[in-house]
């Protein structure tokens, strides 16, 4: 249920709100400083998909760590009418894996652990007859299984309405399973991969995920409203929402549990987001040499290339990069784009998963170019997107009111 893209860029950023005005013909440091032109054009792409295609949508627009544009658009909750405001927090999904990556290379960067640890320095329950090492892990290159993982992390339905495996449990899943290739054999985005990633940030941190990543992370970048899912909606926070076709009345359904709180339980505000993206790419967190590794795609056993680096795939070339989240009720991008504006798009809804109907990417890109119509960026390929199959379509409309 949850898929993603990643990104990255390089260092270096303009800072100052003079900066940041020239680079990007007339926005600035504020809302009020994007000029009002600007606006009514975001607001009319926006237009077209709130709330005929999802009922709310948080737009955010960064530049170096600073917020330059936010704004809530439709509804946080439909029954309620509640709105969605530019701080409403919203659950991001697997944009969570490109936390996840990081919190691993600042533990390696300050020693915690390496990278070139086999993994099972830190798993040691784990029975694989060739063990991967932690950067393949996050590289999602370790063998461990991705697209068919429903029995490791559970079916569609019961990762709704069950409570999560425990630690125990996943981890005999995962060796009754077995991989399914060699280290580095295969590229597969892997939800399970990522939940063992967070059970190394646990155990190398000696703290558990949530604490960790607010000391690893949240705080340095000064991040105020973001939090892992813990199985609650908290008041305030966008409700998630979920139909099986567009035109169809938007349900309130129960949405992933807490056991992928590695792989995309994050919940976040467009301004979080923003100061995130200043923070982690300009050095706070991690140091530029990182970076590299994480953009650099790994050579696969066969000499091919793996199509992402650690969760960080590229756009195009000059273009920037990008992640996205997915999950029942919720669609989630992240985009950092070379001219260096950082675009977030959070929404609280799902016509059963299909990007075809809200195409997260192309809408960024088009946000981009109003503001940088003289560096403008390439429409992305159209979304594509086949949703739930007939019976976990079902199964979860059961679960829906």
């Amino acid at each position: 249920m949850l898929r993603t893209a990643f990104h990255s860029r390089p260092v270096s950023r303009l800072a100052g709100a003079a900066l940041v005005a020239a680079a990007l013909t007339g926005c600035s440091t504020s809302d009020a400083e994007v000029t009002p032109g600007q606006a009514a054009q975001i607001d009319a792409l926006v237009a077209e998909y709130v709330p005929s295609i999802i009922p709310g949508l948080q737009v955010g627009v960064g530049h170096g760590g600073q917020v330059i544009f936010e704004r809530g658009y439709g509804r946080a909750d439909v029954k309620t009418g509640a709105p969605m405001s530019n701080a409403t927090p919203v659950r991001i999904g697997s944009v969570t894996k490109q936390f996840t990556a990081v919190a691993t290379l600042v533990l390696h960067d300050r020693g915690k652990l390496s990278l070139d640890d086999p993994l099972t320095r830190w798993l040691p329950e784990l029975k694989y007859p060739q063990t991967p090492t932690v950067r393949q892990l996050v590289q999602m290159v370790a063998g461990v299984p991705g697209d068919d993982d429903s029995d490791i992390m559970g079916t569609p339905v019961e990762t709704l309405r069950e409570p999560p495996p425990t630690t125990v449990q996943l981890l005999a899943r995962i060796n009754t399973r077995g991989p399914i290739a060699p280290p580095s054999g295969v590229y597969d985005y892997s939800n399970a991969g990522y939940t063992l990633l967070g059970l190394v940030i646990e155990r190398a941190s000696g703290s558990a995920l949530a604490p960790a990543l607010d000391e690893l992370l949240f705080r340095p970048a000064g991040m105020t409203q973001t939090r892992m899912y813990d199985g609650r909606t908290l008041p305030g926070e966008a409700v998630g929402h979920f139909r099986a076709r567009v035109g169809d009345a938007w349900l309130q359904c129960p949405d992933l549990n807490s056991g992928f709180a590695a792989a995309g339980g994050l919940i976040s505000t467009v301004a979080d987001l923003a100061r995130w993206n200043g923070a982690w790419l300009d050095g706070r967190i991690i140091p530029a040499s990182l970076l590299t590794v994480m953009r650099t795609e790994p050579t696969l056993s066969d000499g091919r290339k793996s199509p992402i680096g650690m969760g960080v795939a590229n756009l195009g070339a000059g273009v920037g990069y990008g992640a996205a989240g997915q999950t029942v009720q919720y669609a989630a991008w992240n985009a950092t784009y070379d001219t260096g504006l950082d675009i977030s798009l959070l929404a609280n809804g799902s016509n059963n998963g299909r990007d075809a109907d809200y195409p997260r990417a192309a809408l960024s890109a088009r946000i981009h170019n109003v503001l940088r119509p003289d560096r403008p960026v390439p429409m992305p390929p159209p979304a594509t997107g086949d949703g739930a199959g007939a019976q976990d379509l079902a199964d979860l409309l059961a679960l829906c009111r």
